[in-house]
């Protein structure tokens, strides 16, 4: 299968598929658009690809083009901003505009976790030092593989979120702000998580309060909360009265709930959760929360 990029799982389970246009006008975005539908077909000849997604990345300049075109509901299309950030287009029905509300300090995020950003991190500081100019990102890539299998798509997102945050350079080298996280993981992994949270804290606050309102409708309590990715996804939207960028994915909530579990703010039973706490930089001291 001959796509621009081909996802993996720590099992070598195709996760996704990606083929990427440039800033090209229609005759290429309906190129782009047939070859993803080619990849629709190849993934259920592939018994590791079937369950795969199939995206199509372009420019955010391409964006109006595509409200020329029927893409077929299997593709997800996704759109680039110059900084480095990812959004997935929005579908709209014909004569119904769907606006879109973004929150401060929000941007993609996907199958990642705090600790998987330090080892990048670690990662991308030690190429750094060892290759003049760009750091490619294949050369990234086959080393997460090695050392890091279990990472999703060998932190191909990760570099995205990196980037989102001002982290990472066009070049993949670690700007001012990437080597003042770099100095958090040598000093303490408790640093290193405070920065991390305070970045993502739009993120975990929505979905921790999604939850409690969801707990609060089915009559649950904080301890055995019964609920879905798509549930809390959408109960952030209806709080904020609008689709919310990022987070009306249930994709987006999905790490964002692995983010809090592995922050201990939340724990997984059977078939519901139990809402612990929050660790936050500012308003909750670390070692408050430690023990439990």
């Amino acid at each position: 299968m001959e796509a621009d990029l081909v996802g993996y799982d720590s099992s070598s389970e195709i996760v996704y598929i990606v083929e990427c246009k440039g800033s090209v006008g229609l005759n290429g975005i309906t190129q782009g658009i047939g070859q993803a539908y080619q990849y629709l077909h190849q993934k259920r000849l592939n018994e590791r690809g079937k369950d795969a997604s199939v995206l199509l990345v372009c420019p955010k300049d391409t964006e109006d083009t595509f409200t020329e075109l029927h893409v077929p509901d299997e593709i997800k299309v996704f759109f680039t901003t110059p900084d480095g950030n990812l959004y997935e287009r929005v579908r709209r029905k014909q004569g119904t505009p769907t606006i879109e509300l973004q929150l401060p300090n929000t941007f993609y995020i996907r199958d990642c976790e705090i600790d998987h950003f330090k080892d990048l991190i670690t990662i991308i500081e030690e190429l750094g030092r060892k290759t003049r100019g760009p750091v490619t990102q294949g050369a990234i890539i086959n080393q997460v593989q090695k050392r890091r299998p279990k990472i999703a798509a060998a932190g191909y997102n990760h570099l995205i979120t990196l980037r989102s945050l001002g982290a990472l350079d066009a070049r993949n080298r670690l700007t001012p702000k990437g080597y003042h996280l770099f100095g958090l993981i040598e000093k303490r992994n408790e640093s290193f998580r405070r920065e991390f949270c305070d970045y993502l804290y739009c993120f975990l606050i929505n979905v921790m309060n999604a939850l409690v309102l969801i707990a609060n409708d089915k009559n649950n309590t904080l301890m055995s909360i019964y609920w879905s990715y798509q549930e809390i996804a959408d109960k952030i939207c209806e709080v904020w009265g609008q689709t919310v960028r990022f987070m009306y994915d249930a994709r987006t909530i999905s790490t964002a709930m692995r983010i809090l579990h592995e922050l201990g703010a939340v724990e997984y039973t059977d078939s519901a959760i139990t809402l612990k706490r929050l660790i936050h930089a500012t308003y909750l001291p670390w070692e408050a929360v430690k023990g439990g």
